[in-house]
């Protein structure tokens, strides 16, 4: 009976992760059913093996393209719960800023397993993606995933690098009226200065500080990257840069695809590709 009973107790022993809320997310056989309530969350779990697993996802999730065809459970207000429990998941993963206490603690009495994923530095994903490999015993697959990651952003820091020299001066834009950049600790900062950069005004005490033209001037920026759509909105952004005139209208622009910027998952590394590499022209360009 003991020999009998040891295989099932070892693994479920083996399904116990601490989620980014600092919380023990236990479960007792792998969740083979998973809904995600924001996009970067269908992205880890897709990444780390599960995309077969995902049965229900949030507006707004489109990549891989696979989850454009599931329901919809959660929109930017948070989740419908009559859907959420129709999906039947084994396993919630979700953003730990945008689901409340409130409604955590609903999803909880509901008997209802949740993961809450908000990785905000590149280990973090990779982080995120292994334990979600855990839960949904595809561990094997996300490591294999992660090491992948890891090899590309090897590559890119050896590749764009240039040890020795300074750092290049780069103005991360987010908003354009107010013009806005993402302070502290936010995962593009990290992106910028793992790829040769340094991150301008980006010391101040709130995330989305406002930033004023002349504030942006004194800072000497060499490069400006902003994430939006190619084609005409880019083109569009460009125009007002350069309309405006005056010190800044000669600073190199450059825009980045949208979604891999902002959603901190494995597309992140496609972001910091295209960092980097807006960076060494310009550093080439000194």
């Amino acid at each position: 009976m003991l020999l009998t009973a040891m295989p099932s107790l070892a693994w479920a022993a083996s399904l116990s992760v601490v989620d980014d809320g600092g919380e023990t997310v236990t479960l007792s056989r792998p969740a083979h059913r998973v809904v995600t309530l924001a996009p970067h969350a269908a992205e880890l779990v897709a990444a780390a093996g599960g995309l077969a697993h995902l049965v229900a996802v949030s507006q707004g999730s489109d990549y891989p393209p696979q989850v454009k065809t599931l329901p919809r459970v959660a929109s930017y207000q948070g989740p419908n719960l009559e859907a959420v429990l129709a999906a039947r998941p084994a396993l919630i993963v979700a953003w730990g800023s945008g689901l409340s206490e409130e409604m955590q603690a609903r999803l909880a009495a509901l008997g209802l397993t949740t993961f809450l994923s908000e990785p905000r530095t590149l280990a973090q994903v990779l982080s995120n993606i292994e334990r979600l490999g855990v839960l949904m015993g595809t561990r094997p697959e996300a490591e294999a995933y992660v090491a992948r990651l890891e090899k590309r952003i090897s590559h890119l820091e050896a590749r764009d690098g240039m040890e020795g020299d300074a750092p290049l001066p780069v103005f991360f834009q987010l908003g354009e009226s107010p013009m806005t950049t993402l302070a502290g600790g936010h995962l593009v900062n990290e992106l910028i200065r793992r790829c040769g950069g340094e991150p301008l005004l980006s010391d101040a005490p709130t995330v989305v500080p406002q930033i004023r033209r002349e504030a942006l001037w004194l800072a000497g920026p060499r490069l400006i990257l902003h994430p939006v759509a190619a084609g005409a909105p880019r083109e569009r952004w460009k125009a007002a840069w350069r309309a405006r005139g005056g010190p800044l209208a000669s600073v190199a622009l450059v825009g980045l695809d949208p979604d891999p910027v902002s959603r901190p998952g494995p597309r992140s590394v496609e972001a910091m590709a295209q960092i980097c590499h807006a960076i060494s022209v310009q550093r080439a360009a000194r």
